[in-house]
């Protein structure tokens, strides 16, 4: 079993969100965890990291020839007698990015700087012809501020295969969470191995 930390650095706004909406404030809140934090599911984080590694593959390179084997799919051998809808568990777990645990526990000592998190940004659409903003296109959005944050991840895999899809996901993904035609989401990743 290879294990190793995952560091997401955020590099500016960024917002992940289930598209709740926020009442008169915001259009859309970001997503807490149980104590009221900013996080990024895990799940997410295993599907760009997939991807990363598909990009890396379609280019024909025979060292990512391991993304369906560790990260599950479709199942293609019919001739197992599987239909259609059989799928391949994966190998890969990602948990949740969450702060670290020492800036949990201050928040949780200080509640009020739990505020100090999140902001709230506004656009609204441009009509071309007047320059002036189009009526009830005022959009609100709940984000995050910049800040570092952790998940583990593990695979029952070759440390070889291990080593390369964290360097897909160093080198291939950019940008996590909503609104990134917009500049939010912004991240820089890297990992920490066990010793």
């Amino acid at each position: 079993m290879c294990k190793t930390t995952m560091i997401l650095k955020m590099q500016g706004y960024w917002a992940v969100g289930s598209g709740k909406g926020g009442g008169k404030e915001v259009d859309s809140r970001i997503d807490r965890d149980a104590d009221g934090l900013p996080y990024i599911p895990g799940k997410m984080l295993k599907g760009l990291i997939k991807d990363a590694c598909l990009r890396l593959e379609k280019t024909g390179s025979k060292k990512y020839n391991f993304v369906k084997n560790v990260f599950g799919g479709q199942e293609d051998n019919k001739s197992n007698g599987l239909n259609r809808t059989a799928t391949l568990s994966g190998k890969i777990y990602i948990s949740d990015a969450r702060l670290s645990p020492a800036i949990r526990q201050k928040l949780k000592e200080k509640t009020d700087l739990k505020d100090n998190l999140t902001r709230s940004i506004y656009s609204t659409a441009i009509n071309n012809e007047t320059g002036t903003a189009d009526e009830q296109s005022l959009r609100g959005y709940e984000v995050a501020v910049p800040m570092e944050l952790y998940a583990v991840m593990e695979c029952e895999c070759e440390k070889e295969i291990f080593d390369s899809i964290k360097i897909a996901a160093k080198k291939l993904v950019y940008t996590v969470g909503s609104h990134k035609s917009r500049g939010l989401g912004e991240v820089v990743i890297e990992f920490k191995d066990e010793v």
